[in-house]
């Protein structure tokens, strides 16, 4: 008994935690955090934007447009002793495809541990990896569309380690309607879950248990001018509980000069600002520094969010 409520406890802690609204709880919950300070910075919604920092995050249909090869080591300062850290690699596949891999680490710090009657046990910590490849192929010259295979680990201090892996799949297109603006729709997290082998703490040989991670579906738009992008998108979540949940997220962008970009946004009523910078490092206008700071809901507290991107 003692055992099943220890992993009980941080199973809670280690999805509501890490993501404290809308859909906390679920699974998978280091994957909604958010990627690139670019995209954060401007409320998040990038379903119908390339992502220059992590292209195939958002929606992998996004990699079919790649014209550059792109590297960007990324990293999230949470609140709450939480982390995310993260790094992709993108290129473009002659004439019409792209490709991309990413790496997110993400988990909770300092966490106080007590037992079944309330003694306290020590600080633990938890970590979760995503490894995600990409590919997309543009089927004319304004739509794309792309797909993401999607590997997770997790590892709970439990009896020394508690260990987990898992699978899922996005799906996504991308329509450039005009120079202008353009249309984008992702499905993300199809058959995703988690599986644990729980014969160590049901004592029973061969028990598993498997946490599925809710599904997300989400539509989004781009409007461009000379020198403002507004960008959002509406989310839809479905989970395997029956407990479904929306998300809106709008944002912009302000471009004072070629070289200076200044953003704001709205996701789900937590506003966020940053600002990006794009300099020459190998070539000219090569590289790109962002950040992101956020106003996360009640009790979820500051977020600052650097990216760094190098264009070869």
């Amino acid at each position: 008994m003692k055992n099943i409520f220890l992993i009980i406890i941080v199973l809670f802690l280690n999805n509501s935690i890490v993501e404290c609204k809308g859909i906390g709880g679920h699974s998978g919950s280091f994957l909604r955090l958010g990627s690139t300070a670019y995209s954060m910075s401007a409320g998040g919604g990038f379903t119908a934007v390339m992502d220059p920092g992590f292209p195939g995050y958002h929606n992998p249909a996004s990699l079919g447009f790649l014209t550059n090869r792109s590297g960007s080591v990324l990293n999230h300062l949470l609140s709450l002793d939480r982390y995310l850290v993260s790094a992709s690699f993108s290129t473009p596949l002659q004439p019409t495809a792209g490709i991309g891999i990413g790496i997110i680490n993400a988990g909770v710090n300092n966490i106080d541990g007590r037992d079944a009657s309330g003694a306290p046990t020590g600080s633990f910590s938890t970590n979760e990896y995503g490894i995600l490849v990409g590919f997309s192929n543009r089927v004319s010259d304004k739509i794309s569309l792309g797909i993401n295979i999607k590997v997770f680990f997790q590892n709970l201090p439990f009896d020394g380690n508690l260990n987990s892996r898992g699978t899922g799949i996005d799906a996504g297109m991308l329509f450039k309607q005009s120079k202008n603006f353009d249309l984008g729709l992702s499905i993300k997290n199809i058959n995703a879950s988690y599986t644990w082998n729980t014969s160590n703490i049901l004592l029973e040989n061969g028990s598993t248990y498997e946490d599925i991670f809710p599904m997300e579906i989400s539509l989004g738009f781009v409007s461009r001018s000379n020198q403002y992008d507004i960008i959002g998108d509406y989310t839809f979540f479905r989970s395997i509980n029956s407990i479904n949940s929306n998300r809106i997220r709008i944002g912009g962008e302000f471009k004072p000069t070629n070289k200076i970009f200044l953003r704001a946004g709205i996701n789900d009523l937590s506003p966020a600002v940053g600002i990006g910078l794009e300099y020459s490092l190998l070539k000219k206008d090569d590289a790109n520094i962002d950040y992101a700071f956020l106003l996360g809901s009640v009790g979820e507290g500051i977020s600052h969010i650097f990216t760094y991107t190098l264009n070869f």
